[in-house]
């Protein structure tokens, strides 16, 4: 078997989770809009959803997933590696320009014209092998054109294990708007501002599908650098809001390539990616290995420096292409 097919979604090797609770410790803004909601009290109202007969306050899957990609985008730069926006017109398979040598198709093509023919000629196979070769990591991560996500984030509320409501609270400020050329108060700009108050707890989940170890690294990262405070949650973080501390965290991780009960996370990419042994951290449960708290924690370290040899690694390939 290919170790290059943990790009496929044909082929499952590995699955994994990373769940818990962020809790805010300063005020938490995530906005419906510009526009506040009809009835609403205030003018910037907090994003809410029904969740039986209450109104409660959520984190967007959609919001923690672009949170996690830029930052990826941030760090996989801060060592040298070329990365897409993943926007529309600036993703490799839009914009990749990518020379062909195989019989029957040589040539030069931007990444999705290739891809696209391949497919066409039943090719998945190439195609996906085209892709892995060419398409930048977070491509192949979170997703490109006509690519699925590896990741997938749910939307985070504020219940517990059983489903129950955990308290929370809104809050809300005045704020003045600025002219930001004058650096005067404009007239008649006074807004109020809603917001939820410090300690509510949402639950959160992340599954991860065929992800190396060092992809689940580059997350882990992330997550240490929302609980350390350096990376923020929703709106207004240059005015303090947005800190979150994650709490109760377990990730829990089942991989189909072992044979026998092994506590091991094995390679996925070969020369790129590298096995780590978790045999004094996991707990062997329904086949999965489960780290939690502390040994989760020292888990993402393991893979934190997985993630770094890797980009290593990538930038030296990048650059004898």
């Amino acid at each position: 078997m290919s170790l290059t097919l943990w790009t496929s979604s044909s082929t499952i090797l590995r699955e994994a989770t990373f769940k818990g609770y962020m809790e805010n410790i300063s005020p938490l803004r995530i906005g419906v809009g510009r526009e506040p909601p009809l009835g609403s009290r205030v003018d910037l109202a907090v994003i809410r959803v029904k969740y039986g007969e209450y109104d409660i306050p959520y984190i967007p899957g959609s919001s923690l997933k672009g949170l996690f990609r830029s930052h990826a985008g941030r760090i996989a730069s801060s060592y040298g590696l070329k990365v897409c926006s993943g926007l529309s017109k600036e993703n490799c398979v839009e914009t990749k320009r990518v020379t062909y040598e195989e019989e029957g198709y040589e040539g030069e093509y931007i990444l999705r014209n290739l891809i696209e023919r391949l497919l066409r000629d039943r090719e998945p196979s190439k195609a996906m092998k085209v892709f892995f070769e060419n398409a930048c990591v977070l491509c192949k991560i979170f997703g490109s054109m006509g690519y699925r996500s590896k990741v997938s984030f749910s939307d985070a509320y504020p219940i517990d294990d059983e489903g129950r409501i955990l308290p929370f609270k809104f809050g809300s400020r005045t704020g003045i708007a600025i002219d930001r050329r004058t650096g005067a108060v404009v007239g008649g700009a006074l807004y109020e501002v809603e917001y939820v108050e410090p300690g509510c707890r949402f639950k959160f989940e992340i599954r991860c599908s065929n992800l190396p170890n060092y992809a689940l690294g580059l997350l882990g990262s992330i997550l240490r650098m929302i609980d350390n405070g350096e990376v923020r949650i929703g709106g207004f973080t240059s005015r303090g809001y947005g800190l979150v501390k994650i709490r109760n965290l377990n990730i829990s991780i089942k991989d189909y390539t072992l044979k026998g009960e092994g506590k091991v996370l094995p390679s996925l990419e070969v020369n790129v990616d590298e096995s780590v042994d978790v045999s004094d951290l996991a707990e062997l449960k329904d086949g999965q290995l489960c780290f939690q708290d502390d040994k989760a924690w020292a888990l993402i370290d393991r893979l934190e420096g997985v993630w770094r040899n890797a980009a290593d690694k990538i930038k030296r390939s990048e650059k004898q292409a």
